[in-house]
């Protein structure tokens, strides 16, 4: 990162009184983890200094979703698949959230469960106490 940028981003951190959790070596460790799953995960968003996140939009580029991870506030990560069967019949659904669960374990980084995957943060805002799985 860029001195100038990561000044900005130091200073925005220290302004808001952010809490860091996790750090580049662990980032690391999540993303070779993550790399290896073998099965389909996909991902949301937040970063520090985003006022809004659509929860809408999720995406499956973990080489995009992991560029600059020292800008993440939080991550959600799904291991949901829909398998369409035909236009009259409900998509099958394959959920691997045992597989996630293990990698994210593996990696030894902090997570807790949020909605059908887990949340992993970088940064804790000033009253956020995530309910951390303990392994």
């Amino acid at each position: 990162m860029e001195l100038a940028a990561r000044h900005k981003t130091h200073r925005y951190i220290e302004r808001e009184n952010l809490t860091s959790v996790l750090n580049n070596t662990k980032w690391g460790r999540l993303f070779s983890e993550l790399k290896s799953i073998g099965c389909y995960i996909d991902f949301q968003r937040k970063d520090i200094e985003e006022e809004y996140t659509n929860l809408d939009i999720w995406c499956s580029d973990i080489y995009n979703i992991f560029a600059g991870c020292e800008h993440i506030e939080w991550l959600n990560i799904r291991a949901l698949r829909n398998q369409p069967r035909g236009a009259l019949v409900k998509p099958k659904i394959e959920n691997n959230i045992q597989s996630l669960i293990k990698a994210v374990s593996n990696s030894g980084v902090p997570y807790c469960m949020h909605g059908d995957g887990v949340r992993i943060y970088g940064y804790l805002r000033i009253g956020v106490s995530p309910e951390w799985v303990t392994t």
